[in-house]
Formats: structure tokens, sequence, C-alpha cells
């Protein structure tokens, strides 16, 4: 099958809030663009857990000035998914869902990204400028330890039905694994959490905190605190504490302990990349890198510990919708 080629001003990479923001911001300056997704649109928001209700208010979640109402401040899930759709559908946003991209290449001033769809196909869009919008959720971090491949161990959670009467671990201590630990718990999972850290008491959502408390004093959760699994097997768990090694029963492991970007095609295209923080060089004023007319867009420009969120990555393709116009003029 011969090779489909297409030709746009921009190429925007990820589907995310982030990345459909960038898009409208264009599409009211006319500038014409594409946006690739590798899977779903907002698919980082698709891995959430099925019930799970977001700590931002409703219009800090907003792209676009397009209002999002929701039954409370805090909206859920399945709320915000059908916000984007809504968004896309209404707003005519180009978007290519399961479109992954495999490399960047350069022909003269302009920019091909070659990309493959679930058929396998080859499908190449010609751009004068990208930008890059790929958030960090697909990779999340490894702890390099024996066990930590199979198939019992998961870095998303989705719901706690499937565990009932399950042994299962909960490696991390920030909202996502302390929300799992209580789920789990509640479907009734026999749940061990395992932190590196003192306490899970202190960064969470106030909302989460009386009940992991409870559940941890009344023993309803068996909590390992300044502790690290160091080998999975198919029935145990063995996990370094202050008072030695201790090895569990165990059915699953879902090791929530972050996410990282994927700085791959960053630097291939020749990015720079901070070596310690993984932060990308680029404009703030702009968004540019220091590769000319290739833009950041949303969680990618946040490095490894990042502090960009949909409230604070959704304007990010303001800047950037008006840096390109103006070199478009």
């Amino acid at each position: 099958m011969e090779d489909s080629y297409e030709m746009y001003d921009v190429v925007i990479i990820g589907g995310g809030p982030c990345g459909l923001a960038t898009g409208l911001a264009l599409q009211e300056r006319g500038i014409k663009y594409v946006i690739i997704e590798k899977e779903a649109i907002v698919n980082s928001i698709v891995n959430c857990p099925l019930d799970m209700r977001f700590y931002s208010t409703s219009d800090r979640l907003e792209i676009g000035n397009i209002p999002f109402l929701s039954q409370e401040a805090r909206p859920s899930r399945a709320e915000l998914l059908k916000y984007y759709r809504l968004v896309t559908e209404r707003q005519d946003i180009n978007i290519k869902c399961y479109q992954k991209v495999e490399h960047i290449s350069q022909n003269n001033d302009s920019f091909i990204v070659h990309a493959m769809d679930r058929n396998g196909s080859n499908i190449n869009y010609e751009a004068k400028m990208i930008v890059i919008s790929t958030g960090n959720f697909d990779h999340p971090k490894r702890m390099g330890i024996k066990g930590e491949d199979t198939s019992k161990v998961m870095h998303y959670y989705k719901e706690g039905h499937p565990y009932y009467g399950q042994h299962v671990t909960v490696i991390g201590g920030k909202n996502s694994a302390i929300e799992a630990a209580i789920d789990l718990y509640r479907n009734g999972a026999k749940v061990s959490l395992v932190h590196r850290k003192e306490t899970v008491y202190k960064g969470i959502k106030p909302s989460l905190l009386l009940d992991i408390r409870n559940f941890i004093e009344k023993d309803r959760i068996n909590f390992y605190p300044n502790s690290s699994v160091e080998e999975i097997t198919d029935t145990t768990v063995s996990i370094n504490t202050p008072e030695g090694s201790v090895t569990i029963p165990n059915d699953y492991v879902f090791s929530l302990i972050g996410y990282q970007p994927d700085t791959k095609m960053l630097q291939i295209i020749g990015i720079q990349i901070d070596s310690s923080t993984l932060i990308p060089a680029f404009n703030p004023d702009t968004y540019e890198t220091n590769i000319k007319n290739v833009f950041l867009a949303g969680v990618v420009t946040g490095g490894i510990m990042n502090k960009v969120y949909i409230e604070d990555g959704r304007f990010h393709g303001l800047k950037i919708a008006e840096a390109i116009k103006q070199r478009l003029i």
C-alpha cells in the first residue's frame, strides 16, 4: 500500500487537553493544522479510575473559552470525557486518532511526521511547524526490581471490583495510590500499601485523608512506611522495611509511583534536555524549543518533577498560536 501524504501549517503531536487547546487556538487564527493522537482523545483521562472525581474545579479544565458545567464543582471522569468529546465535535477540531508517530524527519524548510495507523498503514504529514504535546502518562516510572515486568504488575488503576478477596499491594504515597488503596479495600480486597516515606498523610487531597488514616490506624490496610518493594513473584511480594525484609502473600500489584516524560522523540530531533530534570529547552514566552519551528505544550514542558497540569498547560497554545501566526505572516 502506498503511503498517504497530507500537508499543513502545523502538526500537533498529542491529543490531550493541551493539544486540543492548541488546535483551537490555531483554528481561531485561521492556521491550517492537524492533531495526531496515538490512542483516543484525552487518553490520559481515559486511563483514570472509572469513578474518579478531579480535584480541579470544572472552570479550570475548560479549553477554548468553551464553558464546562458539572453537577458538582469538581467534575467526574465521565463528565470531563464528555466535555472534551463535545468540544472536539462542536468546534470541528481536526484530530486523527489511533495514529502513532514513528519518527520525524526534515525536508528543507519543513518537517515530515511519519505516523502509522492501527492497521499498519503509513501516513505522512508535512508541516512548516510542529507542536509536541505528548504528556507523560504513558511512561510509568520503573522500580528496577525482579518481577516488575510480570502481567500481575499494573501502572494504571480503573476499579476495585475485580480484586475482591485478592491480596493486592499498592506502591506509592500520592493521590493516585491512596485513592486506589481506599477503593480496593472498599471492594473487598486485602490491601497492603508500601511507601518509601514515613507517612502518606501529607500532600494528599483532604477528601482522602480521613479515610486513609482511619483504615491504616485500624489495620484495615496494612501500611509499610519507609519501605520499598524488592522482589515480586507469582504469589508473593518481598518488602524491604526498617525492621528487615518481609514477604507477604500477593495476587496483584499496582505500582503507582508516578510517570515521566519520554524524551526520545525530543532528543532525536535535537531538542536539548536537562539530564537531571528532563526539562527540555524552550522559550517561556513562545514555547519554541532550541530547534526552530518546533514548539512544546503542556506536561511535556515539566520534566521529571512535573508541576504542569491541565489548568496551566491549556494556556500554552495561546502563546504558541500567536508566535506561529506572526511567523506565517
